[in-house]
């Protein structure tokens, strides 16, 4: 009696299918730390092709990682030309499928360093008053950090300075919006600010070209508490004022 039961127990437990664990991607992190980032690419593209993976933040995250470190090398770029807006467009993918932000806090210096870079492409355009590509470049920035408030004064900029002035009219209405939803800066990241400071001296340039002074009066006392020891805006600031 006690051998039938054993036995059926056994077979139960043989025929009971196994709880697949989901993957933990250390292959991922090891490719990524030997900086082998072709295998990391090939694997890492693997993972979102499986049903059981596809939804998966990590592989994305990966996938921004290697391409944004090829970017950086000229090596590179005749076998992946696409590196850098690819490195932006699977950032993006991966936050979206990071539901509860996790990854993204996990590697928020990661996601901070890339935010930078783009910032960076974005103060070379203004500096040389490319407005119609900056239009294509603020995207770029809003797919890795939507809630930018800077960014939204800074379209508007390039949207009055293309001429359309409608387009321009509901963009600084949604960055206004933005703006007077900030309590506090105290938690924002030193490239946040930046971006802050160059939309709002950008806006105020262009609404001033446009005989809408005082608009630019109130705005830059919006935000002029948080930048106060910062002297560029403050030169700027009283240029204004005054």
């Amino acid at each position: 009696m006690k051998k039938a039961i054993l036995f059926t127990l056994t077979l139960a437990a043989l025929t009971v299918p196994a709880i697949a664990q989901p993957p933990t991607y250390d292959d991922l992190l090891i490719y990524y730390a030997d900086g082998d980032y072709e295998k990391l690419l090939k694997k890492a593209e693997s993972y979102t092709l499986k049903d059981d993976t596809k939804n998966d933040a990590l592989p994305y995250l990966y996938l921004s990682k290697a391409n944004f470190e090829m970017s950086k090398d000229q090596i590179w770029l005749n076998d992946y030309p696409k590196a850098w807006p690819d490195a932006i467009n699977y950032a993006g993918s991966c936050i979206k499928k990071d539901k509860d932000s996790t990854i993204y806090r996990e590697n928020i210096k990661y996601f901070t360093e890339l935010k930078t870079a783009i910032v960076e492409e974005i103060m070379n355009l203004v500096e040389t008053g490319n407005y119609p590509k900056l239009m294509g470049t603020i995207p770029k920035l809003h797919k890795i950090d939507r809630n930018d408030v800077g960014s939204y004064f800074l379209k508007a900029a390039a949207e009055y300075n293309n001429g359309d002035k409608g387009t321009a009219k509901e963009t600084q209405k949604e960055a206004f919006t933005r703006l007077a939803n900030v309590k506090s800066v105290a938690e924002w990241r030193e490239v946040d600010l930046a971006m802050l400071k160059l939309g709002i001296i950008e806006y105020c340039k262009a609404v001033i070209k446009l005989n809408q002074r005082q608009l630019a009066v109130d705005t830059l006392g919006k935000v002029k508490q948080w930048f106060e020891e910062d002297e560029e805006f403050m030169e700027y600031y009283n240029s204004v004022i005054n």
